[in-house]
């Protein structure tokens, strides 16, 4: 189970644990292990279509409280990428 909990009013999730968090869910929808996604590699070359595209943005609303434009996955295909746009709109620990 991953560390990030919908509701919990903690301390905002570092970038280590966003990235964690991420593998692991993009890994789950590509029947893959999460040690198999570098954070550096397009998610599209992992074969990850526009469905499962959308399904890992609400994931990351429902999980964090970010609000993303649908687009972000193509605007930032990387799962590097990503973290540093989810880290960037999280508020700073107290």
């Amino acid at each position: 189970m991953s560390s990030l909990a919908t509701g919990n009013p903690g301390p905002s999730p570092s970038s280590e644990q966003l990235t964690t968090w991420l593998k692991e869910r993009i890994a789950a929808h590509l029947d893959l292990s999460a040690d198999d996604i570098r954070t550096d590699e397009p998610l599209g070359s992992y074969g990850l279509d526009s469905i499962y595209a959308l399904t890992v943005v609400a994931e990351i609303e429902d999980h964090t409280g970010v609000s993303l434009e649908p687009t972000v996955m193509w605007d930032e295909p990387t799962v590097e990428g990503l973290v540093a746009v989810i880290a960037a709109e999280l508020p700073l620990a107290a």
